[in-house]
């Protein structure tokens, strides 16, 4: 078995996957100890696999993403002038990973005087050797804690602009996830975070880059639809409380965007694509729908009047059905609240022309499909678990794991994921390839992953040149990114 968790912005959505498949729903006011309270009573969650997938930590940054002061220190090394990103410190690794020149610790220490919330540290070839970062946040943790200290070379690109954005984007957040990783070991011994791109990853990895949980959410909505239908070409509506999300699927994949802009700086954040319109099953109506949540709706104990509650003033019975009727001022703005949300709803539908099916999940699925169908004149299915399509979408996703390796043949140099080895093998490009896929689905099956879940590697960045000297050939150096292909677990297919 494995339990899948999602904490979205309203409702954490819990699933027990196993041969049958068993769902849970709490408000998130009750907090995530409540969810895994509920959970260790129906299975023993030291013994089993848990995936969580949560969007929070950066959605809660971005609220106040200017009330996080991050200090950024920089080692772009000479000819390059970042000093209007942060503060450029001394010291340089060359292209080729070479420390050509030492940081200074005293210009670390006269950095760190100044008064911020977090640490950002990005050396510009870092990615082929890490050395300077490392040195450098070890001055940095004499006055801050860890969970507030990110590194660069764990966004494993080369592109530092990006490589920058990112790390001060995973400082910001960090600390969040680390408080939720703590309380998560409390309850199991083996659990993993959910990625944007609707894979699994580690913790330690989660931790490193925790921008990679960016649009966990509507990733698992996408994964647990395609999962539970088998759609292949679909349109995935999800009605939350707060909002109604928006996922495409092409080829029985979520579409996915790259370079994702966080707070107007482009990152090297890799996500599903996905949209929202601000409304939901809390959305308030008085005399029309608005884009407000102020609580739960009067259906399930709440002071105000929303858009469920407008179902049940319609003869749908969700909740205390009564006390819905009770608060309604009239059938005909309830039914207005119902035909305006629609209406938005197939709006932002029509623009996927090319999929004329639609799969609509979330709690309220089941009474608003039939409203989205007749509008929409598109097939729309609700799945069965459609309340929590997310979690189980969590579940039976696979482990997803990304290698950057860089090989330098004759330095007899390899990098993975910023770990320097020696090598003396062959510098042919189909070998070092095949070499870098062989490495990540060893570090995959080290974590778990099934043998038929690591098949599909995909060669995502690849480049390499000869190393000439005196015209004579020396040598071979090659960049290449490698990734196993996030997707439906072998276990569940």
């Amino acid at each position: 078995m494995v339990v899948g968790i999602d904490i979205g912005g309203t409702n954490t959505d819990a699933a027990v996957v196993g041969e049958d498949i068993k769902t849970f729903k709490l408000p998130n006011t009750a907090g995530i100890e409540a969810v895994l309270n509920v959970l260790s009573s129906e299975v023993n969650l030291k013994n089993e696999r848990v995936v969580v997938s949560t969007s929070l930590p950066l959605n809660a940054a971005l609220s106040k993403f200017h009330e996080m002061p991050t200090l950024v220190l920089l080692i772009p090394g000479p000819g390059l002038d970042y000093r209007k990103t942060g503060v450029c410190l001394k010291g340089f690794v060359n292209h080729r990973g070479d420390v050509v020149e030492d940081i200074d610790p005293e210009e670390v220490r006269v950095a760190l005087k100044s008064s911020y919330s977090n640490v950002a540290i990005a050396g510009k070839f870092s990615i082929r050797n890490p050395v300077l970062e490392e040195k450098v946040r070890e001055l940095v943790l004499e006055k801050f804690e860890d969970k507030n200290v990110c590194l660069s070379y764990h966004c494993l690109a080369i592109n530092y602009p990006l490589r920058i954005n990112t790390t001060i984007v995973n400082a910001k957040i960090k600390e969040s996830v680390s408080e939720l990783e703590k309380i998560l070991g409390r309850y199991s011994n083996d659990f993993f975070f959910y990625k944007g791109d609707g894979g699994i990853i580690p913790i330690k990895i989660a931790l490193q880059n925790p921008s990679l949980l960016y649009n966990s959410s509507p990733a698992a909505v996408a994964m647990g639809a395609i999962y539970l239908t088998g759609v292949r070409n679909a349109t995935v509506v999800d009605i939350g409380g707060t909002t109604t999300d928006f996922v495409v699927v092409r080829d029985g994949k979520p579409v996915i965007v790259e370079n994702m802009s966080i707070a107007g700086m482009k990152t090297l954040i890799r996500c599903v694509d996905s949209f929202s319109i601000p409304f939901g099953g809390d959305s308030v109506v008085e005399s029309f729908i608005k884009p407000e949540r102020r609580g739960v709706s009067a259906a399930f104990g709440g002071e105000n009047f929303t858009l469920t509650d407008s179902l049940n003033c319609c003869g749908c019975e969700i909740g205390d059905f009564s006390k819905s009727r009770e608060m309604c001022q009239s059938k005909e703005i309830a039914e207005k609240a119902i035909q305006d949300y629609t209406a938005m709803v197939v709006n932002a539908i029509s623009h996927e022309k090319k999929v004329d099916t639609v799969v609509v999940t979330g709690y309220l699925a089941r009474y608003l499909a039939p409203y989205i169908e007749e509008l929409c004149g598109k097939e729309c299915i609700v799945p069965e678990h459609s309340e929590a399509v997310n979690a189980v979408g969590v579940a039976v996703s696979r482990i997803s794991l990304t290698l950057y390796a860089r090989f330098d043949t004759a330095k007899r140099r390899a990098v993975f994921n910023g770990v320097i080895e020696e090598y003396g093998g062959r510098d042919d490009d189909d070998y070092l390839i095949e070499l870098a896929k062989e490495r990540v689905i060893g570090m995959a099956l080290s974590q778990g992953a099934m043998e038929e879940d690591v098949k599909d590697v995909k060669l995502v960045y690849f480049n390499s040149y000869n190393v000439i000297r005196g015209g004579v050939e020396k040598g071979r150096i090659a960049d290449i990114v490698v990734q196993i292909e996030p997707g439906i677990s072998a276990e569940f297919k």
